[in-house]
């Protein structure tokens, strides 16, 4: 992951948007929120994502199964945010992982083959990925669900959680047993304060699932089974979505401050992006004949008798001379749509 932070912060857009493409394909966790090399500026890859689509099988009030295909940035989806304070001894992203497919790696982890306890480069860093159900009775999730994942202590990076939190759906932190005079501790009073649902997984407890108020649940991670953990903390979410009707887009990180869009940031984009807004505007809610009479009036029936004059100039008949070629090639280039 450190390697590919350090390619990202020496790579152009198009190298961006290439390899986070890639990464969609091969179903991998893509950076959304990447502070600069001098952790001044926070960075939303927007641009990077407008060639992603992401296709879905959901079921209706009347068990019909109902598919959707959509560019991800437009697509609005409930949020589910994981963030962690101070060390824990779980690995949040391999308890993702376990939560959206248990056989695919989505998020690269410290137990991964080749990882390692340290980064360098990932703290501060924001992952997105998504669930996105087949439409049979053993999905996980009934409906497209986004999850977003915040690497290194949350505490250290307050930016990036207030975002998170802004946006999420439901809240879900990772910490030890919570101390009164901490900092974290205020931020949990907060969000527990708040409407917005909340899980807090509590690695040296060990109780199961408990629903402290609505919306409002913990769960023990010491000495149990990972399984085990997964499938409570999968039905507290699943509880949670159904009683929010807060939904995500990835257009709307945009508009926090204090952050910056990649390439759209930049004159040339915006003047690009506007001109090709206005171009496609014109073409909307019209028969494609239309569109191409309209537009591109010279490809029709003129482009069609040019056309055939042309071959005609091309392929004499039999018994024309010179003399008569030379005078059709002039009658042609006078007015193309004369005749022979």
């Amino acid at each position: 992951m450190d390697l590919q932070m350090a390619v990202f912060h020496c790579a152009d857009g198009f190298l961006k948007q290439l390899m986070v493409t890639k990464l969609s394909q091969c179903q991998y966790a893509l950076p959304l929120l990447v502070a600069d090399q001098d952790k001044q500026q926070i960075e939303f890859l927007l641009w990077t994502f407008r060639q992603i689509n992401k296709s879905w099988k959901i079921r209706n009030t009347n068990n019909e199964i109902i598919s959707q295909t959509q560019p991800i940035y437009k697509a609005e989806t409930p949020m589910v945010s994981f963030f962690r304070f101070g060390s824990v001894s779980s690995s949040k992203s391999e308890l993702m992982n376990s939560l959206i497919d248990e056989k695919h790696n989505t998020f690269f982890h410290r137990n991964c083959p080749g990882s390692s306890r340290t980064r360098a480069l990932m703290d501060g860093v924001v992952e997105i990925a998504w669930f996105c159900p087949s439409g049979s009775y053993d999905d996980k999730f009934t409906d497209c669900v986004a999850f977003c994942n915040l690497h290194g202590d949350a505490g250290d990076h307050e930016k990036q959680l207030q975002i998170l939190t802004e946006m999420a759906s439901v809240n879900v932190v990772l910490l030890p047993r919570l101390q009164k005079n901490e900092r974290s501790a205020t931020i949990i009073q907060s969000l527990y304060r708040n409407r917005k649902p909340l899980i807090c997984l509590f690695t040296e407890d060990e109780p199961t699932l408990t629903e402290m108020k609505k919306g409002k649940f913990k769960i023990g991670l010491k000495d149990r089974n990972q399984s085990d953990v997964c499938e409570e903390l999968r039905r507290a979410i699943n509880d949670c979505l159904s009683e929010t009707s807060l939904m995500f887009r990835l257009e709307d990180v945009s508009k926090h401050s204090d952050i910056r869009v990649d390439e759209e940031d930049d004159e040339d984009c915006r003047r690009g992006r506007e001109a090709a807004q206005q171009m496609m505007s014109l073409l909307e809610k019209k028969d494609l004949t239309e569109i191409k009479e309209s537009v591109l009036p010279h490809q029709g029936k003129l482009w069609h008798q040019w056309s055939q004059k042309n071959k005609e100039l091309h392929r004499p008949q039999t018994g024309e001379t010179e003399m008569d070629i030379s005078k059709k090639k002039n009658r042609h280039e006078e007015d193309p749509s004369t005749t022979a």
